[in-house]
C-alpha cells in the first residue's frame, strides 16, 4: 500500500504537536526527496555493473 504525501505529513505531525503544516511538508519532501536519490544512485550501479 502506497501512503500519499499528506498521510505522511499527517503522520508526523501526530508525532509531534509543535511541528507546524509546513514544517511537516517540508520534513516529508525531504525525507522522499533522499530516498528518491538513494534509489536512483542504487540503479544507476546496478546498470553500471549489468554492462560490465
Amino acid at each position: 500500500m502506497t501512503e500519499s504525501a499528506d498521510d505522511w505529513v499527517e503522520r508526523v505531525r501526530s508525532l509531534s504537536e509543535k511541528a507546524s503544516q509546513q514544517e511537516a511538508e517540508s520534513l516529508v519532501r525531504d525525507v522522499y526527496e533522499s530516498a528518491q536519490k538513494e534509489l536512483d544512485a542504487q540503479r544507476a550501479e546496478a546498470e553500471y555493473e549489468r554492462e560490465e
